[in-house]
């Protein structure tokens, strides 16, 4: 859908910053009570759009376990303090996102 061809809703954003959107733009994306949702700052506003969850193929997760770890048993892979430094990252990345 182009700018031209964009569908305006209003809203509001309550005193906790919580955004309420029309109930039609809710219908047109699937928004229910609980769905997650990605707020992308742009250069003229805010897109919300809703975010897709994707599961983990837990099969996958499991086989790069192994391999990573194999490959540590050699003597390869990365050092303890780049994997550290790496986890402190994220999860302060998202501590930050959950405020």
């Amino acid at each position: 859908m182009s700018k031209a061809q964009a569908i305006q809703n209003t809203g509001q954003v309550g005193r906790r910053g919580a955004i309420t959107l029309s109930a039609a733009t809710r219908r047109r994306y699937g928004l229910e009570d609980g769905t997650r949702f990605i707020s992308e700052d742009r250069d003229d506003g805010v897109l919300i759009r809703p975010a897709i969850a994707v599961p983990a193929d837990l099969e996958a997760v499991r086989r790069k376990l192994k391999v990573g770890l194999d490959q540590l048993d050699r003597g390869e892979g990365i050092r303890g303090e780049q994997v550290e430094a790496e986890l402190s990252r994220v999860s302060a990345e998202f501590r930050a996102r959950k405020r």
